[in-house]
């Protein structure tokens, strides 16, 4: 069977991937040193395809101009045009403009942000013939396997209730196409082709025939953690096409056909964190947006300034605020949330330095200028709102909010907080902003850019108290020792409550792996409000904590 059209799928938002796909479409980002649709599009012109439509949307642009450089490149003749949606279509919609260039030709559907190899298009190929011409796809039992088809083979439901169970596969994003299968669209211009899949089934009785391969391989590399694992690796720097790293590779005098870049994540905090290699040296590459966050471009000042004051902080290696990016010194050492979970941590020998440290830190003098609006009340309100807001209303669904006591409670803990000596505060000083240099023991912090005037025992609570951790009470109170700051148990109240409105915010933006501290933290703000005499807090949190039991076993 000879194939000779394909429409490769380039228009999606690449949502799962940001910040890559802030400045990359999804398609373009490098595997194994080569774009994702590059490589899509030689695996087509290896089957014998010789005409491919490309569609796209998010920075189409890019995406153009892409195509148009493959085409030119010689590509055995391979014809190959880009379908611009100016407003996204989506899977389905996007054959309706190429229609008339399909016309009564079969075709290839094809993701082009999918990793394929050693993929045979010829099973595809006899399993279509098949099934009467119609549709055929790749499926693989590896993978989500949402997909539930019949013995022969025959889908006959998309979205499994019991995805993984015996009879589901994962659908991979190729499939060989009759024509007719647009007829089956439904009339809203954007859809997606398995809800023409669907009408064709339950209208005329025809189906999606599916093929296993198992000697081939299929990543969508459509996360963070998905893509880092398939790539396994630096790629080519120019490969990312961000000029941001561009920039900074001039600042540090690198040349950039010589470095290589590895996304490694992204944070709450809008930065995004790169390991950039050059083969002589490794460092850490910060890109951020200071819009939302003006305090992100402080960073490099504060390190600067908190050094000369003798705080252990990273080194920073280049700055180029004008593109929003800078670079540090790379510390292999692991953190104090790794070091504090490991069997057999030894809390108070581990966490005794990093107290010590804080104290230096605490006594730096910064004028007010260069640092975040202070701990106010208006500040510590913002906080129980985040709590009430993303967590009693947005985690456990209770509508009516905090009981009035409890608020009266949190109002008088932030009191007691503003009473206390104010000094110079981290803002975020939990387990996993304390690094370590390689094979040294000496505690180096990061993620100060927010730091501000306020309590002491408020950084002091969120180490000690840390969900990240689970550290026992009874290492807690000799460790309180070393740093006995005033209103200790109100500032871990307090504490717990913006992490617990952290978690809520977070997993509404696609971080819901903080979700799994939501227990710890909850046990911890029981403890803390207990500890702080807070009667209302406490009966509250051990509704909070059998609801969240409750909502666990439901999943």
């Amino acid at each position: 069977m000879a194939v000779k059209k394909a429409v490769v799928l380039a228009a999606g938002f690449g949502t799962r991937l940001k910040p890559l796909t802030d400045v990359r479409p999804k398609p373009l980002l490098p595997v194994w040193g080569q774009p994702m649709l590059e490589r899509v599009l030689d695996m087509l012109v290896s089957w014998g395809v010789s005409e491919i439509a490309v569609n796209a949307h998010h920075l189409a642009g890019q995406v153009e101009d892409y195509v148009k450089a493959y085409a030119a490149d010689g590509k055995t003749g391979v014809k190959v045009f880009v379908s611009r949606e100016e407003r996204i279509l989506g899977t389905g919609g996007v054959l309706r403009p190429l229609a008339d260039w399909i016309g009564a030709d079969d075709f290839w559907l094809v993701n082009g942000d999918v990793v394929i190899e050693d993929l045979d298009p010829e099973p595809i190929e006899e399993a279509f013939a098949a099934n009467g011409r119609f549709a055929a796809c790749w499926m693989s039992a590896r993978g989500p396997r949402t997909v539930e088809a019949d013995l022969e083979g025959r889908i006959c439901n998309w979205k499994s209730d019991d995805p993984g169970m015996d009879g589901t596969w994962t659908y991979c994003g190729v499939a060989l196409l009759s024509p007719a299968v647009i007829g089956f669209l439904p009339p809203e211009p954007f859809c997606s082709i398995v809800q023409a899949y669907e009408n064709a089934a339950w209208n005329a009785g025809k189906f999606v025939v599916g093929v296993d391969e198992p000697d081939s391989f299929w990543c969508d590399a459509g996360t963070i953690a998905s893509y880092r694992e398939v790539n396994d690796g630096p790629q080519p720097l120019s490969l990312y096409g961000d000029s941001r790293l561009d920039a900074l590779c001039g600042k540090l005098g690198w040349k950039k056909d010589e470095a290589g870049a590895e996304f490694l994540c992204a944070r709450g905090s809008d930065r995004a964190f790169w390991r950039l290699d050059n083969a002589k040296e490794t460092l850490i590459a910060v890109s951020y947006d200071d819009a939302a966050r003006p305090e992100n471009a402080r960073y490099a000042a504060h390190a600067k300034h908190l050094a000369s004051a003798g705080v252990p902080v990273p080194g920073v290696l280049a700055d180029v605020p004008e593109c929003r990016i800078l670079a540090l010194e790379e510390l292999n050492g692991g953190s104090l949330e790794e070091r504090a979970n490991a069997a057999g941590a030894d809390f108070v020998r581990l966490y005794a330095p990093v107290l010590e440290a804080l104290k230096k830190f605490h006594a730096v003098s910064v004028d007010p200028a260069m640092l975040e609006k202070p701990f106010d009340a208006d500040l510590y309100a913002w906080e129980h709102d985040l709590f009430e807001r993303y967590a009693v209303k947005g985690r456990w669904a209770m509508e009516a909010g905090m009981p009035s006591a409890v608020q009266s409670e949190l109002n008088a803990v932030a009191k007691k907080l503003l009473e206390a000596p104010q000094v110079l505060v981290h803002r975020d000083f939990q387990s996993s902003n304390v690094l370590y240099r390689e094979g040294r023991d000496e505690p180096v912090f990061i993620d100060f850019q927010g730091m501000r005037l306020g309590a002491a025992a408020y950084d002091v609570a969120s180490l000690l108290y840390d969900p990240y951790v689970p550290m026992p009470q009874s290492a807690r109170a000799r460790l309180i020792k070393h740093y006995p700051a005033p209103g200790l148990a109100e500032a871990a109240v307090q504490r717990l409550v913006q992490a617990l409105g952290a978690f809520g915010r977070l997993a509404t933006v696609g971080q819901a792996q903080f979700s799994k501290h939501v227990p710890r933290a909850l046990e911890s703000l029981h403890i803390a409000s207990h500890a702080a005499a807070l009667p209302a807090l406490s009966e509250f949190t051990h509704h909070l904590m059998e609801r969240e039991a409750a909502r666990l076993r439901v999943r």
